[in-house]
């Protein structure tokens, strides 16, 4: 790995420069906590009831199902499960008053 720097010329460049890293708050990491639990709900439902119901995996629109299902929960870092604790703070998203009490 290079330690050089690269002197880049701004009249070159076209475009937004960003930093590397995101930064998650408690807010949008409790987001993330429900949208994880919600894939799971999701998952559970297509993987129990609805993949079976297609023919299994030899329809190949079950197989697309599963494969995506798996590829949200891998490239989303499991909705940033290692992070999971800075949203425990925020309480719950997505209840509704007077009905999920």
């Amino acid at each position: 790995m290079s330690r050089d720097i690269a002197v880049i010329d701004p009249e070159v460049v076209e475009g937004e420069i960003i930093a590397e890293a995101a930064v998650l708050d408690g807010r949008a990491m409790c987001s993330m906590n429900f949208a994880r639990l919600e894939h799971k709900k999701l998952e559970k439902i297509l993987l129990s009831q609805i993949i079976p119901a297609m023919g299994g995996y030899d329809n190949e629109l079950a197989c697309d199902i599963a494969r995506h299902l798996e590829q949200i929960a891998t490239f989303s870092g499991n909705y940033c499960w290692r992070h999971r604790h800075i949203g425990s703070a925020w309480g719950e998203v997505g209840k509704r008053p007077g009905v999920d009490d």
